[in-house]
C-alpha cells in the first residue's frame, strides 16, 4: 500500500478569519489579563510611594515605561518573531531549540532546559493566581458604592469563580462571541474616564517623559526594587501576548495594542495619577475613583467584574493548552482531554486540570481575602516566567536565527537588566506570599522532570525487549504460532520495534491476528506535524503506521486507520494494549521511589483508549511487568 501523505485533519487556522475578527477576537482573549491591570496595579504601587506629586509623577512613568519596554518592544516587536509555525509561548520557544537542548548532553544545556521547564511550571502558577486577584479586585469595588458591601467582596468571588470553573466543561466558544465587544467597552470606557480626570489636571502628562522614571529611581535608590514588584503589576499579561499569538497571529495582536488597548492603558493610568494629584484620599481605589458617582461607580464594578472574567477564562483556556503541549512534548503524562468545538481545535477542556486549578484559585481567595495580599503572590509568578523568555528568545536568535553576538547581546542585555529588577523587586515577597507560586510552580516542575526521566527510562526498556520479528516469523512458519481471524491493531511506542502488546499475546496465547497493523505515534516538536502520516505494507499479514503528531495536536485514530488504510475493516477491528506494571525496585535504573513515584504518575494517566480515542467494547488490555 503507498504511503499516505494526507494532514491529521483539514486546517483550522484563524489567519483565514478577516482581520477585522481577528483584531477584535485578540481583543478579548489576548489583553484580558493586561487589559485589567489598571484596576489593581497603581493602587499596589501608590500604598508604596506615597502620594506627594513628584512620587505619583515617578510612579506613572515608571508604569509607562514597563508598558514601553515590556509589552511593545521585547514582547511585540522581537520575542513575537520567534513563533514554531505560527504558535508561540514558552514551549514553542523550547521546540525551536536545538534537540541539544531538550536531549541535554552537557550541564549548560540540562541547565536551560530546567529554566524553561520552570518557566512553564510558573505558568501554570499564573493560571491559578489570576482569576483569583482580578475578580477579587473586581469586587472590591463594591465598598466604594457602600462600605457596607465591602464583606460581600470575598463571598461574591468565590461563587463567580464556582460558576466559571463549572461552565468550562462546556466550551468558550458561545461565550468567546461577545468577548471581543466587552472588551472593547472595557477599554473605551477606561480610556474615557482617564480623559475625563486627565483634562482637570492635564500637566500630569509630563509623567510619560523617562526623566521622571529615572530621577526617582535616583532619588529611592535600592528602594526603588520594592516599588518595581507593584509596578510589574502594569504588565500582567504580557506572556499571554505570545502564547497566544497562533490563535491570532502577531500582526491582529499589535494592530489591537496600537489601536486601542496601548492608548487606553495610558490614559487610563494617567487620569489615576491626576486624580490622586488633587485628591491624594483617593490613592486607596484610584481606578473606581474615576468615576464620578456612585451609581456609575456600580455600573464600572459591573463591567469590571465582566472584564476580569474574561480575563481568567484567557488564562485557563491557556492553561489547557499548555497542559496538551506538555503533554505532546513528553513532559506531563497523558491526561483526558475533550474538544469543546468541532470547527476550531483549539477550544479544549481539560477536567483534572481545570478542578485543580479552579479549586486551587479559590481556596487562595479565601485564604488572602484580598487582592493586594494576593499581588504579593502573583507578582513572582510574572517576573521568573518573563526572565527565562528573555534566555531562551536569546538562544534561538543565536542558534536558529544565527545573530551575531554585536547584534543579540545588547538587545537581550536590556531585556535582562530589565527582567532581573523587576525579579530582584518581587523576590522580597517571598515569605509575603511569594511562596505560593514558587510551591505551585515546584509541583508543576517535579511532575514534568519525574515524568520525563520515567518516560525515558521505559523507552530504553521497551527498545530492549527480546522478541524480534524474525522469531515471530519463524513460530508462524513452524506452526508454534496460530493465526486467529480478524485484523489486530496493536500500539507501539517509538522505542519499540515489536509491540509489548504483541509480544505479549504470542507468549501468553501463542496466536496472532490474521492481519496485523502496527500503530506509532510520534510526538513532533512543532505546533502541528510537519510529517505525512506513513503506511508501510511490510507482508501480506503486516502493515506498520507511523502518525506524526504536534503538541497542538490530537488524534482520532479509528477516524485515521479507516482513512488511511482500514476503511470499513476498521469497524471490526480489534485494539491490543500494553498495560504495564512497574515492579519499582532497587536493581532499575530510576530507584526505588522515582519508579514508585512514575508508576502512580502512569496509573492515573488516561489510557490509550481514552487518549486516541479508541472503542473501548473493541480494547483488549495484556499485562506486562517491567523494572524501570
Amino acid at each position: 500500500m503507498p504511503a499516505a501523505s494526507q494532514p491529521l485533519r483539514p486546517s483550522a487556522h484563524p489567519h483565514k478569519v478577516g482581520m477585522a475578527g481577528l483584531v477584535l477576537g485578540a481583543t478579548g482573549v489576548v489583553f484580558g489579563d493586561i487589559g485589567t491591570s489598571p484596576i489593581y496595579a497603581l493602587h499596589e504601587t501608590f500604598a508604596k510611594s506615597g502620594t506627594a506629586l513628584q512620587d505619583i509623577y515617578g510612579v506613572t512613568s515608571l508604569v509607562f515605561w514597563a508598558l514601553m519596554l515590556v509589552v511593545s518592544i521585547k514582547y511585540l516587536t522581537f520575542v513575537m518573531r520567534a513563533d514554531n509555525n505560527g504558535e508561540g509561548g514558552i514551549l514553542a520557544l523550547l521546540s525551536l531549540m536545538p534537540s541539544k537542548y531538550r536531549d541535554t548532553h552537557t550541564r549548560n544545556q540540562a541547565l536551560l532546559l530546567i529554566l524553561v521547564l520552570v518557566g512553564t511550571a510558573l505558568l501554570f502558577g499564573d493560571g491559578v493566581l489570576t482569576p483569583a486577584i482580578s475578580v477579587l479586585s473586581a469586587t472590591e469595588g463594591l465598598a466604594l458604592v457602600n462600605p457596607r458591601f465591602a464583606d460581600f467582596a470575598v463571598p461574591l468571588t468565590v461563587v463567580i469563580l464556582m460558576a466559571l470553573f463549572s461552565v468550562q466543561r462546556r466550551g468558550t466558544h458561545t461565550i468567546g462571541q461577545v468577548f471581543g465587544p466587552v472588551m472593547i467597552i472595557w477599554f473605551v470606557t477606561i480610556g474615557g474616564l482617564g480623559i475625563f480626570r486627565f483634562v482637570a489636571h492635564p500637566e500630569v502628562v509630563k509623567a510619560l517623559s523617562p526623566t521622571y522614571a529615572i530621577s526617582y529611581m535616583q532619588h529611592h535608590g535600592l528602594q526603588t526594587f520594592a516599588l518595581l514588584s507593584s509596578v510589574i503589576l502594569s504588565v500582567t499579561g504580557a506572556e499571554a501576548l505570545y502564547a497566544d499569538m497562533g490563535h491570532f497571529g502577531a500582526r491582529p495582536i499589535r494592530l489591537a495594542w496600537i489601536g486601542l488597548v496601548g492608548p487606553s492603558l495610558v490614559l487610563c493610568y494617567l487620569g489615576q495619577a491626576a486624580l490622586v494629584s488633587e485628591h491624594p484620599e483617593a490613592a486607596s481605589s484610584p481606578f473606581f475613583s474615576l468615576s464620578p458617582n456612585p451609581t456609575s461607580t456600580l455600573l464600572l464594578v459591573g463591567l469590571a467584574t465582566a472584564a476580569t472574567v474574561i480575563a481568567s477564562q484567557a488564562l485557563i483556556t491557556g492553561v489547557f493548552s499548555l497542559s496538551r503541549q506538555a503533554i505532546q512534548l513528553g513532559l506531563f503524562p497523558r491526561l483526558t482531554i475533550h474538544h469543546t468545538s468541532k470547527d476550531h481545535e483549539g477550544q479544549i477542556y481539560v477536567p483534572i486540570v481545570n478542578w485543580l486549578v479552579g479549586v486551587s484559585s479559590i481556596f487562595l481567595v479565601v485564604a488572602f481575602k484580598s487582592s493586594s495580599a494576593l499581588a504579593h503572590a502573583y507578582v513572582l509568578a510574572i517576573a521568573g516566567t518573563m526572565s527565562i523568555t528573555t534566555l531562551a528568545f536569546h538562544r534561538v536568535a543565536r542558534d536558529i536565527w544565527d545573530w551575531p553576538l554585536w547584534k543579540v547581546m545588547p538587545l537581550t542585555t536590556g531585556f535582562v537588566i530589565v527582567d532581573m529588577s523587576f525579579l530582584i523587586g518581587t523576590a522580597g515577597n517571598i515569605l509575603n506570599g511569594g511562596w505560593v507560586p514558587v510551591l505551585l510552580g515546584s509541583f508543576v516542575l517535579a511532575v514534568m522532570l519525574l515524568w520525563r526521566a520515567g518516560y525515558r527510562a521505559l523507552g530504553a526498556a521497551m527498545a530492549r525487549q527480546s522478541m524480534t520479528w524474525q522469531a515471530i516469523y519463524a513460530g508462524i512458519e513452524e506452526g508454534r504460532i496460530a493465526t486467529l481471524p480478524g485484523v489486530g491493531i496493536f500500539m507501539a511506542s517509538p522505542a519499540e520495534e515489536v509491540p509489548s502488546a504483541l509480544c505479549s499475546h504470542v507468549q501468553a496465547l501463542h496466536s496472532l491476528p490474521e492481519s496485523v497493523v502496527v500503530v506509532t505515534v510520534v510526538s513532533e516538536p512543532y505546533p502541528t506535524a510537519t510529517n505525512p502520516i506513513t503506511v508501510d505494507q511490510i507482508s501480506d499479514r503486516l502493515s506498520k503506521v507511523r502518525v506524526p503528531v504536534g503538541y497542538m495536536e490530537s488524534v482520532d485514530l479509528p477516524a485515521l486507520l479507516r482513512l488511511h488504510l482500514l476503511g470499513g475493516l476498521e469497524d471490526n477491528a480489534t485494539y491490543y494494549l500494553s498495560e504495564r506494571r512497574f515492579l519499582a525496585t532497587d536493581s532499575g535504573t530510576l530507584g526505588h521511589r522515582t519508579e514508585a513515584l512514575f508508576g502512580l504518575l502512569h496509573r492515573n494517566s488516561a489510557t490509550a483508549t481514552q487518549y486516541f480515542g479508541l472503542p473501548y467494547e473493541r480494547v483488549i488490555s495484556l499485562g506486562t511487568r517491567i523494572d524501570l
